[in-house]
């Protein structure tokens, strides 16, 4: 049972630390989103995140799940977000960068 609660407290803290990152890269972004709060980070996150589980589950071949995921994770940015295609592409390089640079100063999570 304790890995269960560990695998659940890692997963909450993974989607904190993402909704961070989306959280800042609506901040950094030029213009207005629709959803640029720290809920409709969180909501970007969790999409996000649906998206790349669904498709790695049912293709369970990475770099065709991985390509599929993306594109289907930009059209999701497009309507949380209310963004074309290039602020799509734009904010999912940031929020990339920003996830890269948060996993270099945050240590893994071993519960």
């Amino acid at each position: 049972m304790p890995s269960v609660v560990g695998d659940v407290v890692g997963l909450l803290v993974g989607w904190l630390v993402s909704s961070f990152a989306v959280w800042l890269a609506l901040k950094i972004f030029p213009g207005k989103q629709r959803r640029e709060d720290f809920v409709g980070a969180m909501i970007t996150a969790a999409v996000g995140a649906l998206v790349y589980w669904f498709f790695h589950a049912v293709f369970r071949i990475p770099v065709i799940s991985g390509i599929l995921g993306f594109f289907v994770w930009l059209y999701a940015l497009r309507k949380i977000q209310h963004v074309g295609w290039l602020g799509a592409l734009a904010l999912a390089i940031l929020i990339y960068i920003i996830n890269g640079v948060l996993s270099l100063f945050l240590p893994t999570l071993k519960l």
